[in-house]
């Protein structure tokens, strides 16, 4: 059964009334979206946690988008639309190779078009078996005349992660995915608008440790992190309304670190009449976000000054 009613008819009130009463079911069916990836939200992140990571691809797309999109759906247990999407995100791919290599008409099947770019060798054998997969499985979903195959969830699920798999396969090898620029991705990732801040901190750690070995993870733990060192203030910035900030330089590692400041420490800096390369010792404490890495820092408690000058350089 499929039943609708999402909207009532409100032509019958005012204007003003009628967007209040809008709003008010707008923000209803907000609270039924919510509650739906509430109750589903550990499958949603199993399901998309159990992608393949194939890094990042630095070429530009249609195909890119819809493999994103089908990545979604699936994640949101979509499977169909998922198979779908990557059906026509691999006939993407192969027009474009047709096209970049001056290879003739698009206007063929994909079928042919699959052949035609792996006998001119323009793929590799295995990566026509794959797209051939792909066509196959998609094939099967979309125009089969029975619905008895829509009902087995399980074997839909499988086949959905599969086809997704086939097709990362075929861009690595299609596309070559090596040779990271990672100035050029910290850059697309920060000015991309698809990602926020959350989601940029997280594909950011990982790819600083799968590409460059550098771990910024801490141990899982549900305890603040404390630390009490020797420090070279670096920079004070109490003038600003909004935000008041300590820029500090661990003396034994060298590391900066910038330390938030409440209204109380702001005080306690003034009566120190603490300036710029003063040494302290100084602890400070940072919850651990959810991705294993300190969030703000925060001053706890200056225990020594040193009124001489360190005059230290951020690393």
């Amino acid at each position: 059964m499929y039943l609708d009613f999402i909207k009532l008819d409100y032509n019958n009130k005012s204007k003003e009334e009628r967007i209040q009463l809008i709003n008010r079911d707008k923000n209803h069916l907000g609270k039924i979206i919510q509650s739906r990836i509430t109750d589903d939200i550990e499958n949603i992140v199993d399901r998309w946690y159990e992608l393949e990571d194939i890094g990042v691809v630095e070429e530009e797309g249609m195909f890119l988008k819809l493999l994103k999109e089908a990545e979604e759906l699936y994640s949101f247990g979509y499977f169909i639309g998922a198979i779908s999407l990557i059906g026509v995100a691999s006939e993407e791919l192969c027009k474009i190779i047709i096209q970049k290599n001056g290879l003739g008409t698009n206007e063929i099947t994909q079928f042919n078009r699959i052949n035609l770019i792996s006998t001119v060798g323009k793929i590799s054998k295995e990566t026509e078996g794959y797209l051939h997969k792909i066509r196959k499985i998609r094939n099967h979903y979309i125009h089969s005349n029975s619905e008895g195959i829509y009902i087995r969830t399980n074997e839909i699920r499988k086949k959905s992660f599969t086809i997704i798999t086939l097709f990362k396969s075929v861009l690595k090898d299609t596309l070559q995915v090596t040779d990271i620029n990672y100035s050029d991705v910290l850059d697309k990732l920060i000015s991309n608008q698809e990602f926020n801040f959350t989601d940029f901190k997280y594909r950011y750690r990982n790819l600083l440790h799968q590409e460059k070995s550098i771990d910024l993870q801490l141990e899982v733990t549900n305890k603040p992190r404390v630390i009490t060192s020797i420090f070279s203030i670096y920079d004070i910035d109490i003038q600003e309304e909004e935000f008041k900030e300590l820029t500090l330089i661990d003396i034994e590692n060298g590391l900066p670190v910038t330390v938030d400041l409440t209204i109380p420490k702001v005080k306690e800096i003034k009566k120190l009449k603490l300036e710029k390369n003063n040494g302290i010792i100084a602890t400070l404490i940072s919850t651990i976000s959810s991705i294993g890495q300190t969030e703000e820092w925060m001053l706890l408690e200056i225990h020594e000054v040193y009124r001489g000058e360190l005059n230290l350089s951020l690393v």
